[in-house]
């Protein structure tokens, strides 16, 4: 009797680490759960968190340029009250928060400047604001309002130019992304049709096809579903976070794809101590496995340390767990580039017929080789200052980005040789079948016009009425002209329907 208990204590006792481990990850899950539905605050607490009544009902935009304002408004007073006096002899502005911006203690007769804000969209965070301390120590007011003053007039004073541009920027976005998805459509389905072009290259192409894809849709979905509502980013529903975590997850899974194409092109080009082919089963874990890690403590420390509505901030250190990762594969992808263009020279340095057209030959294989890569990303990381070379900058980078999808189709599907004669000839197999099918399509019709022909003739040598194949008898009882026998083109029935048919 007294086993009986001690035996199911011991069950008990075995069976209890996997029911807690099952609670951990439900427990875990619910958390995560929770933290996406409710926002955290990611401002520092303080008496100036409350907002004005009417700051719900103003655009999206506009509040979180309110609560920068206010985080900065906060910072301010901080960095006042921690600065030792000013060091300084002679005449100096007191330090100051002018309603957007803080400024030190500054000498007089000094004009003061630093960068615009970037609390309102109109405004140009590289354009200059300034502020005047005069020579008696005092800053400068309005001579209207009698109330001192800074000049942001350049803040917005290109805002128009700069709004046009944005909208233009957002439609080749969506533009660039659509044209790409069609483009990658075609070539994964000519990939996946024709079963003479399979080889584990045509295969990683397919994945990072896939990827492109995937990652295009998500794009252009958030483009025009969640950047330009606003009360939809208020909301601030599930869905808006999940769009997002799927939309980093496939950006990180293009990326891993692209150093995948690298490994295998440097091993196939570089690395020839492999006599087989390596196995593909790490290219997938690679390009589909890895970037759920990096992923999943994204969305983690986001719904934890920077949980704002919908995820659009990227004034995060956060998003550094994904972006280094890709960083880091781009950079890979990079040393791979030059790896291959230098055994690539060398191969042709070494070779007889060494000239400059093969030189040629290996500049463009390198420029075709850049957007499989994405190595213009690392090439050109940096957005130059001037305002001319910022705006090149932007479209250049904007359509390598957006239009990648389609360079990487045309280049790497419709481009290819091998693709290129497959489909040439399927087309000419079908231009061949279609005429056949036509041909005997006429056939049958001359076959049956001959038989009744045939029919016909048989009953005008009852009624004993010349028969003409290709002449008819004149009409009216117009006189005939006698031609002959050489102008009677009469055609045996049969020499007609042979020539029809070939």
């Amino acid at each position: 009797m007294s086993k009986y208990p001690a035996e199911m204590m011991l069950g008990i006792r075995r069976s209890y680490p996997k029911t807690k481990m099952k609670f951990t990850l439900t427990r875990w899950c619910f958390v995560l759960f929770l933290f996406l539905n409710h926002p955290t605050p990611v401002l520092p607490s303080s008496a100036n968190d409350t907002y004005p009544p009417g700051l719900e009902s103003e655009p999206f935009l506009y509040i979180v340029g309110r609560r920068k304002m206010m985080d900065a408004q906060f910072r301010c007073y901080n960095r006042m009250q921690q600065l030792p006096p000013y060091p300084g002899e002679g005449p100096f502005c007191n330090r100051t928060w002018d309603g957007w911006l803080c400024w030190d203690d500054t000498p007089a007769g000094v004009v003061t400047q630093q960068h615009c804000p970037d609390y309102f969209p109109d405004f140009d965070p590289i354009e200059k604001v300034t502020k005047y301390c005069d020579e008696n120590g005092v800053w400068y007011r309005h001579p209207e309002s009698n109330e001192t003053w800074s000049n942001y007039s350049m803040c917005n004073a290109f805002s128009a130019d700069k709004l046009k541009n944005a909208y233009v920027l957002y439609y080749l976005a969506i533009v660039g992304h659509s044209i790409s998805i069609f483009t990658l459509a075609v070539s994964l389905g000519i990939f996946m049709y024709y079963k003479n072009l399979g080889c584990q290259r045509v295969t990683l192409h397919k994945h990072m096809f896939l990827t492109y894809i995937l990652n295009s849709m998500i794009i252009i979905i958030h483009l025009v579903e969640v950047v330009p509502n606003g009360e939809l980013v208020r909301r601030d529903p599930l869905s808006c976070k999940i769009l997002h975590i799927f939309h980093q997850y496939m950006m990180a899974c293009n990326y891993f794809w692209m150093l995948c194409e690298g490994i295998y092109l440097h091993t196939m080009i570089v690395v020839t101590v492999f006599t087989e082919e390596p196995h593909l089963r790490w290219y997938y874990l690679l390009g589909w496995g890895f970037p759920l890690v990096p992923t999943t403590i994204h969305a983690v420390s986001r719904a934890l340390y920077f949980n704002d509505n919908c995820w659009l901030s990227v004034e995060t250190y956060l998003l550094y767990i994904i972006h280094g990762p890709v960083m880091a594969a781009l950079v890979v992808n990079f040393f791979f580039l030059l790896n291959i263009v230098r055994v690539l020279v060398k191969k042709m340095r070494e070779s007889q017929e060494a000239d400059p057209h093969m030189y040629l030959k290996a500049v463009r294989a390198t420029l075709i080789l850049v957007p499989l890569l994405g190595v213009q990303f690392v090439v050109f990381p940096w957005r130059p200052s001037n305002k001319i070379l910022g705006k090149i900058y932007d479209y250049l980078m904007h359509s390598l980005i957006h239009f990648q999808g389609f360079f990487v189709a045309v280049i790497y599907c419709f481009y290819n040789n091998e693709v290129q004669t497959t489909v040439k000839r399927h087309w000419a197999q079908i231009k061949i079948q279609w005429e056949q099918g036509r041909g005997s399509r006429n056939c049958r019709r001359h076959h049956f016009g001959a038989a009744a022909a045939a029919a016909a003739a048989a009953e005008a040598e009852a009624g004993d009425i010349p028969i003409y194949i290709c002449h008819q008898e004149p009409k009216n009882n117009e006189p005939a002209i006698n031609l002959g026998e050489e102008g009677a083109e009469i055609i045996p029935m049969e020499i007609i329907e042979q020539e029809t048919c070939a």
